[in-house]
């Protein structure tokens, strides 16, 4: 009698395995992208250059923001968004690290991306790179690099970089 159950117990097992196996089974959830938020970024001037190119340097420090947000949005690794410079001042005005980390934790960011510009002379400048965890304040990946030229091109070429390291990365 053991034999037959245990037959019987089998063949039922085996059964209720195909239907499992046959039976549709529910689509995994996609993961959902790591969110970065830019931080805008700022410009040290120690070039001593006569003229004054502080409206040029504005436009060039809010494009690079603006392209590094799209470039590591552009492939769903991330989901990036920039943190309003006017929504920071307001907010945080003394700019402490904690004040800002809150603020992009509020905007639901777990990374967060600080960017500093150094024009150390007419043709050199460095740009010194952090991403932070939003949660530990602990950073992630660090990024000093230089680029040569004070011109579109030359900031476009740095960001196309910095965001390719950023990427390879993956903090």
């Amino acid at each position: 009698m053991s034999g037959t159950y245990g037959a019987r117990w089998g063949a039922q097992l085996a059964a209720a395995g195909l239907i499992l196996a046959a039976a549709p089974s529910a689509p995994c959830a996609e993961p959902r992208p790591t969110t970065l938020a830019i931080l805008p970024l700022k410009l040290l001037d120690t070039s001593g250059e006569p003229i004054d190119q502080g409206p040029e340097h504005a436009r060039r420090l809010a494009v690079m923001a603006q392209d590094l947000a799209a470039d590591l949005g552009s492939d769903g690794s991330y989901r990036t968004l920039r943190l309003a410079s006017e929504t920071l001042r307001t907010r945080c005005p003394g700019e402490h690290p904690e004040c800002l980390l809150a603020a992009a934790r509020e905007a639901d960011a777990s990374l967060v991306f600080v960017g500093v510009v150094h024009k150390s002379s007419t043709l050199i400048l460095q740009i010194f790179a952090r991403v932070v965890d939003t949660h530990t304040g602990h950073a992630v990946l660090t990024r000093d690099l230089n680029f040569r030229g004070d011109t579109d091109e030359a900031w476009h070429r740095a960001e196309a970089f910095l965001a390719g390291q950023i990427r390879e990365a993956r903090p």
